[in-house]
């Protein structure tokens, strides 16, 4: 079933909650009555976002702050959240960085890794048991068109984001017996901070998609499908990937990144 307080209540957990696709998931989720917990490394936005929900859904709200890249960061997390009932876990953290492979910060690309793969499996290595004693619950993993082939001057985000993708796809499997939903989202480019982090000039007309759309399709979708690509171009051009020699793919992905970044 799409998002629902009996499946997936009584509280959200939403990494990456002060800002773009987090951030609108933490408003949509709260929308539906589940409490939310804010995870984020900035305390200022969240705070201002936790009083927002509040005040305009009336659930309940609490704040945490933590760099997930951090040794405890995510120990951190499950310690200030034990006294709660998690059935729902959105694993949207994560950044980008473009340019060619040898171009870019090797510790910034091992966070980025950190960040976008192995915190979604020590989470869900914690939450998901607690739901399947329970018999319901639901997992959001953001993966990314990105993620379907290799992508040439974004090549490490990329895999990590199939990664990301593999492993939503796989538990939604698992998880149908024990009653917990599994959802891998493959957003494309969306009108969020993540392209200045990641360093991508102006996406023109392929940056079509907001994070309302995405995030509405994406709750949605839960419980109903495996995995979706957002936005009717996007899975075109998917599409158009899966039936096309790899390497003519490879190609395509590589033209079009590389005149949308900065440092390739």
């Amino acid at each position: 079933m799409p998002l629902s307080q009996t499946q997936h209540g009584p509280w959200a957990l939403i990494t990456g909650a002060s800002a773009g696709l987090g951030a609108e998931y933490a408003r949509q989720i709260a929308s539906r009555g589940l409490n939310t917990i804010l995870v984020a490394r900035r305390h200022d936005r969240l705070k201002q976002m936790a009083t927002e929900i509040r005040d305009v859904h009336g659930v309940k709200t609490r704040v945490v702050e933590a760099d997930l890249t951090a040794n405890a960061g995510c120990q951190s997390v499950i310690g200030q959240t034990g006294d709660l009932e998690v059935g729902l876990l959105v694993n949207n953290a994560g950044y980008g960085m473009s340019g060619y492979y040898h171009n870019l910060d090797p510790d910034k690309q091992t966070k980025m890794v950190v960040l976008n793969c192995v915190v979604p499996v020590l989470l869900t290595n914690h939450y998901l048991p607690l739901m399947i004693e329970r018999k319901r619950g639901g997992l959001i993993f953001l993966a990314s068109t990105a993620g379907y082939q290799a992508c040439g001057s974004f090549g490490t985000y990329g895999a990590t984001k199939a990664f990301n993708l593999m492993l939503g796809e796989a538990l939604w499997k698992e998880g149908k017996a024990n009653g917990i939903d599994s959802l891998a989202v493959s957003p494309g480019f969306t009108r969020t901070e993540f392209t200045e982090v990641a360093d991508i000039a102006d996406a023109g007309i392929f940056r079509v998609a907001t994070p309302d759309s995405v995030v509405r399709a994406s709750l949605r979708n839960l419980g109903r499908r495996p995995s979706f690509v957002h936005g009717t171009l996007n899975k075109f051009l998917n599409l158009t990937g899966k039936i096309s020699p790899r390497r003519v793919a490879i190609a395509i992905t590589h033209a079009m990144l590389k005149g949308r970044s900065q440092n390739a």
